[in-house]
């Protein structure tokens, strides 16, 4: 009788444990909700505008610019915690957003490369936060 309590005391032990530990798990995914879909959705506009940028008319590409550069308006609000950047963060941010205007301004023969560099903007804050 008492081995059997400890057994029903060590079950609901690791029961109560696994229920806290997805709890903690979900609350920390949402944190990051926010920045996770801004950045989806940057991904899909810089496709589109990759997509467009190889047809022969580069500059019907939906929109997709203008999307990159409102989104790269909102980047540092996507900031997990109180939303505040830190240098080297609003750095990357603000060469993001010269990256994006540099495309949104260019010719169709300078419109891939532009994309290029939009994305390497991406992929160096990359490195260094995700």
């Amino acid at each position: 009788a008492r081995n059997m309590r400890f057994v029903i005391g060590a079950i609901l032990g690791l029961l109560v444990g696994a229920v806290c530990a997805v709890m903690a798990y979900n609350a920390i995914s949402q944190r990051h909700a926010y920045s996770r879909g801004l950045m989806t959705v940057m991904g899909q506009a810089l496709k589109q505008a990759n997509d467009a940028a190889a047809s022969t008319d580069c500059t019907n590409d939906g929109h997709a610019l203008a999307k990159l550069s409102l989104l790269a308006d909102d980047i540092e609000t996507a900031i997990p915690g109180d939303g505040t950047p830190d240098r080297v963060f609003h750095q990357y941010s603000m060469d993001l957003k010269k990256q994006v205007e540099a495309a949104k301004t260019s010719t169709c023969t300078d419109r891939k490369q532009a994309l290029t560099d939009v994305k390497n903007a991406c992929s160096a804050c990359h490195r260094d936060y995700k």
